[in-house]
């Protein structure tokens, strides 16, 4: 591994193998299926691969492409054998459907009283259906669903409360559309803060009485406190794409990619996973690494003049993993398992790194957030206003989930 470039098979066998009698003779090697909902009442499926050290690694955020109408599911290609090995190496590791892919279809009444639900078919008939499917969703629809993403790094706070993750360490791994979705989730998050429940005075009348009824509260940020972001560690893309459900966003995307590894005491790091003879998709995951990594230059072939290697120090977790492969998305699993869990995941998460950070408590359920949208300041954190108010994300009576991201400020426009 050098400072530019991630070299796919850089490391020796011997690394492997100790690294492999590392690995804790209680680990699980199997998922649980779980389920989750979602804020708007999806009921996520997915398997959760629990570490036999949760508090000491990581936890993993695995994302499964689709193609528009079409669909796709965690269940395909070689999810199942990455998930199994990461946990091998002492990761925790969640893997799940998106809302309206393979098992993830039951939904709750409130669903169809969303207003982003109000476009898809069933919100217009007069029962209501208790399914949804990805073949009725438009265009428009698809990047609703970052908020599946919201709803797996809550279940994995919740996780981390029992003591059964450290979702302090979080790593998102994301192939084609499911990728592109990952980086939205990533960015928006280093928008979210933390904030105190203050209640609102309310008065009416003449004699100047307390309002009956429920009470009113305003979210007020608590800037001492780092943003929600900052729990991240790691993304791993397979074939990012431009795209979402044929949408083009290939403006949005870089901006989101700055803004999530911009330098800051633990600066995110990225790896581009890519098959060069896809051309299309391989030039826009260089296009994207040299993004975040401006030094960022291939390596040349042999008899080429060689590069000057990066002078940032900070990203040398940052770069890619390439193959001579017409593979996208999670069929570079193929390729690439290996070296995503042994040369990048095993190496990044091992004790003299210091990029893990201390397990401690979430308490996600009494939390409350808020989002403040805008640009980034030059720490890497969201500008927050003079009243210290936000977009609200969640109140306590929201227990653990996290209220719709209104995407419209995260430059999507439909």
């Amino acid at each position: 591994m050098t400072n530019f470039t991630l070299k796919a098979g850089s490391l020796t066998l011997l690394l492997s193998f100790f690294t492999l009698l590392a690995i804790p003779a209680s680990a699980k090697a199997e998922g649980e299926s779980i389920n989750f909902r979602t804020h708007d009442g999806v009921l996520l499926s997915g398997k959760f691969y629990p570490s036999a050290k949760p508090k000491d690694g990581a936890s993993i955020i695995l994302l499964h492409d689709f193609t528009f109408r079409k669909g796709g599911d965690s269940s395909q290609d070689g999810w199942e054998k990455l998930a199994l090995d990461l946990q091998a190496t002492g990761q925790s590791v969640l893997s799940f459907d998106f809302r309206g892919h393979g098992k993830s279809v039951g939904v709750n009444p409130n669903f169809w009283l969303q207003p982003h639900n109000l476009i898809l078919p069933g919100a217009k008939m007069p029962n209501k259906p208790a399914k949804i499917n990805s073949s009725e969703f438009t265009a428009a629809y698809y990047p609703n669903l970052v908020n599946d993403i919201a709803a797996a790094k809550s279940f994995l706070d919740i996780k981390n409360d029992d003591g059964e993750a450290n979702s302090s360490n979080i790593i998102v791994i994301g192939a084609g559309e499911g990728a592109t979705l990952g980086a939205l989730w990533m960015a928006s998050e280093w928008r979210r803060l933390s904030c105190e429940a203050v209640e609102r005075p309310q008065n009416t009348g003449i004699l100047n009485l307390k309002a009956p009824g429920p009470k009113k509260v305003d979210l007020k940020a608590m800037p001492s406190i780092d943003p929600e972001g900052s729990a991240q560690l790691a993304a791993i893309w397979l074939s990012i794409s431009p795209t979402i459900a044929g949408k083009n966003y290939s403006t949005q995307i870089p901006l989101w990619l700055k803004d999530i590894t911009m330098p800051r005491s633990r600066r995110v790091q990225m790896v581009f996973v890519t098959g060069t003879d896809e051309k299309t998709r391989d030039d826009f995951s260089v296009k994207m690494l040299k993004t975040i990594k401006p030094t960022f230059t291939r390596e040349k072939k042999e008899g080429e003049p060689k590069t000057k290697a990066s002078a940032n120090v900070d990203q040398k977790f940052s770069g890619e993993f390439k193959y001579k492969s017409k593979n996208v998305g999670s069929k570079l699993l193929e390729e690439a398992n290996d070296d995503i869990v042994k040369n990048y995941v095993t190496l990044m998460t091992k004790k003299g790194e210091n990029t893990l950070r201390t397990f401690s408590k979430k308490k996600i359920e009494d939390a409350s957030y808020s989002w403040f949208f805008g640009p980034l300041d030059k720490t890497g954190n969201p500008t927050i206003p003079p009243t210290l108010m936000g977009f609200p994300a969640k109140f306590t009576y929201d227990q653990d989930r996290i209220q719709p991201l209104p995407v419209r400020f995260m430059g999507i426009v439909n």
